[in-house]
């Protein structure tokens, strides 16, 4: 009786240090590294804040781009997403007969969201691209069956000048989305600047302490967008608007210390960010474009998780609440420099 006892109590025990564990390791949202890979070298500072710190030396891939194809010149298929097709039919401008038509507002799009990060008018984005003759769309890299989130993922990437500086260009989308964009400053072979990196990384902390409330409602905005597949919004008066243009537009002020919901901006997108900040535990309704769509609302006094990853050209912000969001900062300019979003099984 004795040893049954024991053994009972040793099981117990041992079940209730597992059950720990794993709610630490879920809670840290790590899991979004590729094959789950844990962070290594993390240092958390300050237990008694909701930002944490780690790093990354290694060359890790993070989702999606871990599925990225591994040939030095992956193959283009032809194939393209196609997050532009429901809005010309929302609005009765679709019909097969304006496939290219639908290639080349897609690729606009991009160039938007590119020249806004680069600093360069979208004209001179797409005279860039037109003299290579080769679009966006034109080169993405088609992978079907990922093993969680989207099943087909569409890669692009490439190395483009505006100005003086390079920028390396990162984006990946599924059939009717933008999953995730990066345009940062490429310095390949340059040294890092460690004083101007510590600098920036301390300027992104005092952001994330003095502006939890826009970052709450920026994250909820993004939210809506990833779940509800809404790159595009129509407005009467603006017509099509790129709403992960607009996302960039708030982070920049989010930078600046400036409340981007006051700024001069479209009717349609400020209604969309008016309906998903909802204080009440009830299910709202969002019209949007004469098209209903239904999210959870959120809490009042929404609490999140900041996670400072310091990779080796950039830092990664992963913002975590119900779900994760990654936002990427450049440190050296002290700049975000785009987002990603993460899918979990």
């Amino acid at each position: 009786m004795h040893k049954i006892k024991s053994v009972f109590l040793t099981f117990l025990c041992a079940g209730m240090i597992l059950g720990t564990g794993y709610l630490v390791i879920v809670e840290s949202g790590q899991k979004v590294l590729e094959k789950e890979r844990i962070l290594e070298e993390s240092l958390y500072e300050d237990t008694s804040s909701n930002i944490f710190y780690g790093k990354i030396e290694e060359d890790i891939e993070l989702f999606p781009w871990s599925y990225y194809p591994n040939e030095n010149s992956p193959e283009t298929t032809g194939n393209y997403p196609r997050f532009q097709q429901v809005a010309m039919e929302v609005y009765g401008e679709w019909n097969e007969d304006l496939e290219t038509d639908l290639k080349e507002l897609q690729n606009w799009y991009l160039y938007q969201m590119i020249g806004w990060q680069s600093e360069t008018p979208v004209e001179e984005v797409g005279e860039l691209y037109r003299n290579r003759q080769k679009s966006i769309m034109d080169s993405m890299v088609k992978v079907d069956n990922s093993p969680y989130g989207p099943s087909t993922i569409y890669f692009y990437k490439d190395i483009m000048e505006f100005g003086e500086k390079q920028y390396q260009i990162r984006i990946a989308c599924s059939d009717w989305n933008i999953i995730s964009f990066n345009c940062a400053e490429y310095r390949e072979g340059k040294e890092r600047d460690r004083g101007a990196w510590a600098e920036g990384k301390e300027k992104l902390v005092e952001i994330l302490e003095e502006t939890e409330t826009g970052l709450a409602e920026y994250y909820e905005y993004m939210m809506l967008l990833r779940n509800q597949d809404l790159p595009v919004a129509y407005d009467e008066k603006e017509g099509y608007i790129n709403t992960y243009q607009q996302s960039l537009y708030w982070l920049e002020k989010i930078m600046t210390g400036k409340d981007y919901k006051n700024e001069s901006m479209s009717d349609e997108v400020q209604a969309i960010m008016e309906d998903w900040m909802i204080t009440s535990s009830a299910e709202t309704e969002v019209n949007l474009s004469n098209k209903e769509y239904t999210l959870e609302a959120v809490e009042s006094e929404p609490s999140y998780s900041y996670q400072i990853v310091e990779l080796k050209d950039m830092i990664l912000l992963l913002m975590q609440g119900e779900e994760t969001l990654g936002i990427f900062y450049d440190p050296i300019e002290q700049r975000f420099c785009g987002y990603n979003f993460f899918y979990e099984y």
